[in-house]
Order: C-alpha cells, then sequence, then structure tokens
C-alpha cells in the first residue's frame, strides 16, 4: 500500500460488456493490477499505479474500449495540488521555519513554591534579569539567571530555573521577613475623643481615670509605665478598652445633581480590535477607526488556543471592545436623596470604633437647592482607647 502511495495510483472503471476484451488486453500488454471487483452498477474496477493506467489507457483508446478513471489517489498528485497553490506551500514553509525557530526560544513559564509572592511578579523578575517567554535558549545560562533574580527581588530566599523541552520551570523559596513585634513595646492608651469615663476593662497597664471623670481628646487613660522604690520604673504595652459616654456629630451631604454615564446603545458605535500575542509581542490585525478622544469602557478578553487541553502555546489572542459613553447630570428627588442619607447614616454608625452602644440620637435635616444634609448628634458609649507607643531612653 505504501508503495503505491508514493508512486501514485487510479481506481480505473470498465464496462461489464467490455470487461472480457479488457482483461484481454491487460494479459496482452503486461499491465499489472489488483483489488478487482465488479461492481453492482455493471461494472468491473480495479486498481493501477499511475505509470501503468497511463498505458492502459492509450492501448483502451486504440481499441475502442471504455475506461473511466474513478479515483486517483498518492503523493505525486498531492505534491502537484500543492504546486498548483503557491499560497500553501508558502505557508507550509512559514510553519516550518517557525516552529524550528520556536524550538530555540522560551515558550511558557512555570512557577511553583510561591506562597506571597504572585506568579506574575515572579515572572516580572525574571524578565528584568532578560529572561521570560521569547528569551533565546542558546545564551541562557540558569546560575546567572538564579543569581540576579536573587539580587533583584528581596522576597526570594531561594530560585531555581529548569529548562525541559521549551517550557522554563521555576522553583521558588520565599524569604521570610519577621516584623518586628509591637506587642511587648511600650505603649500607653489615650483617648481618641473626648467624653465621661464609663468603665474600664483592664488587661495590663496602669489606669490612671476613673468612672466618671470627663476626659479630653489625646488624655492619657493606661500609663504603660510603673514607677515603684522597689523595681524602680518599669515599662509595659497597656492594653485594655475604655469605655465612654461621647457626643459625636455625623454630618452627611447629598447632593441632588449626581452624573450619570450612558453607554452607547448602537451597535456601530462598537469599535473592536483584534490583535496576536506572539511571545509577548502583539501585532495588530486592525486599526482604529474611530475618535481617540471619546470618552470609552474597554472590556478585554485573553485567549489562548488548546489551554483546555494543557496545552501552552506562546500565542494568544486579544480581543477589545471599545464602548463609548457620555456622563449627563441627573437629578435626585428629595426622597430619593433622604434615602440615601439615611442609609450612609447608618452605615457611619455601625462603624464607629468600639462597637458604639447608642443612648440617643438627634437628627435635623436641611434642604438645599443643590443637597440634602442631615446631621446627626449622636449620644453613645464606646471604646476610646487608642494604643499610642513611646520610647524608653536607655
Amino acid at each position: 500500500m505504501l508503495s503505491y502511495y508514493f508512486t501514485g495510483y487510479q481506481i480505473l472503471s470498465v464496462p461489464m460488456e467490455e470487461g472480457g476484451a479488457f482483461l484481454e488486453l491487460c494479459r496482452r500488454e503486461g499491465l499489472v493490477y489488483d483489488n478487482f471487483k465488479i461492481c453492482d452498477n455493471d461494472c468491473l474496477t480495479l486498481r493501477m499505479r499511475s505509470a501503468t493506467a497511463k498505458k492502459a489507457a492509450r492501448a483502451c483508446a486504440a481499441e475502442g474500449i471504455s475506461l473511466d478513471i474513478i479515483k486517483e489517489r498518492g503523493l505525486p498528485r498531492l505534491l502537484g495540488r500543492l504546486l498548483a497553490h503557491p499560497g500553501l506551500c508558502l505557508g507550509f514553509a512559514v510553519a516550518v521555519a517557525l516552529l524550528w525557530c520556536s524550538s530555540r526560544f522560551v515558550w511558557d513559564v512555570r512557577v511553583t513554591g510561591n506562597h506571597l509572592l504572585s506568579e506574575r511578579e515572579v515572572e516580572a523578575t525574571l524578565r528584568e534579569c532578560g529572561f521570560g517567554v521569547g528569551s533565546y535558549l542558546g545564551s541562557f545560562k540558569a546560575d546567572r539567571v538564579e543569581n540576579k533574580a536573587l539580587i533583584t527581588n528581596k522576597s526570594l530566599a531561594w530560585i531555581s530555573v529548569n529548562m525541559k523541552g521549551n517550557v522554563a520551570y521555576v522553583q521558588v523559596r520565599e524569604a521570610v521577613h519577621t516584623p518586628p513585634s509591637e506587642a511587648n513595646a511600650p505603649a500607653n492608651l489615650v483617648a481618641d475623643t473626648g467624653g465621661q469615663i464609663v468603665r474600664v476593662e483592664l488587661v495590663q497597664g496602669n489606669v490612671l481615670v476613673a468612672a466618671g471623670q470627663w476626659v479630653g481628646k489625646g488624655d492619657l487613660l493606661v500609663s504603660g509605665l510603673y514607677d515603684s522604690q522597689q523595681q524602680g520604673i518599669r515599662y509595659t504595652h497597656a492594653q485594655g478598652r475604655v469605655y465612654a459616654r461621647v457626643m459625636d456629630e455625623i454630618v452627611i451631604t447629598v447632593p441632588l445633581t449626581y452624573s450619570k454615564k450612558i453607554h452607547s446603545a448602537e451597535k456601530q458605535d462598537i469599535h473592536c480590535e483584534k490583535s496576536l500575542i506572539f511571545f509577548e509581542n502583539p501585532i495588530k490585525f486592525s486599526k482604529k477607526d474611530f475618535n481617540s478622544e471619546m470618552s470609552c469602557d474597554i472590556i478585554k478578553r485573553v485567549s489562548v488556543p488548546f489551554s483546555e487541553w494543557g496545552v501552552d502555546f506562546p500565542i494568544s489572542m486579544v480581543t477589545e471592545w471599545y464602548i463609548p459613553y457620555t456622563i449627563i447630570q441627573e437629578k435626585r428627588t428629595y426622597a430619593e436623596a433622604e434615602t440615601l442619607a439615611y442609609l450612609e447614616l447608618a452605615r457611619r454608625i455601625g462603624s464607629l470604633q468600639g462597637g458604639a452602644e447608642v443612648l440617643s440620637k438627634t437628627i435635623t435635616t436641611t434642604l438645599g437647592e443643590d443637597a440634602y444634609i442631615l446631621t446627626c448628634h449622636l449620644t453613645c458609649i464606646r471604646d476610646i482607647a487608642k494604643e499610642q507607643t513611646f520610647e524608653v531612653l536607655p
């Protein structure tokens, strides 16, 4: 079968009434054939090599025997079809050249062992060291890249770069930087606002206030210093909660006029750009045919061929949609502004430090021409203690 494919072959058909004469002609002329079959349409078929079939065609024409070519197969016919289309030959040659060249470059970088650092951060560090997707493997030196990466990124304690084909497998160990502990640093507790002390929940430190006492913003509540005649001055990290009755004022302003973004609903206004990323080099397929000064939202999609089968190629297709929009001025009703103001008030009360226990609140509202203003005078009990470290001179 392979010999038939490389030399080329044809499937021939002869009417049944002329079959005897044709077979006698083949015997007399020494025409070799195989795959002899009798078909239902009153004809017989057989296979001959292309050169033998040409002889048979000339002999049948001389004898007046009807001979039809049903199929023609083989490498010579394939090459003939390719040569008839130069573009295919050129494309095939370019594909072979690209495959040969790409085998000498890095296709993909895979990072393992990272926890705090992202893969992009590690890849960015390697690119600063002259290594990444598209790097030429002929000049690749693993130890040189690894040493540069450790010097460039202090968050790396160890890195290893191993090449398997066109894929770089990078293993990293991150440096452990223990931040200086402030748990034992000397610190006081001071008031973040003024109020009347209600109670103190002390963990450690020297309490300087009592229930019923009024304090101002920045006053010392719990000291981190101890002074005793036996042991002298000692310091600690004051901890605890100091609850006080405080008065807070919350002012919320909701403008009645606001900006709203309106996107174009016309399909012809949406501009689409496509580009091919080959070894991180963009190749644009389209030119900008819209006003680049227009305000647009950009939707970007990146697709990598065959990625769902775990095949990584250094090729990706990027599609960007530019959706123009305009900014218009809208007006709120007083009812809408009031709803937004009360929602913001609830959020701010919930975010007060120390989990405030609201005792009372007085709300006043002002309806202006341009804004709805809500003012809330709030009386609550909350933790007003704030840690403040200090230095101890030797």
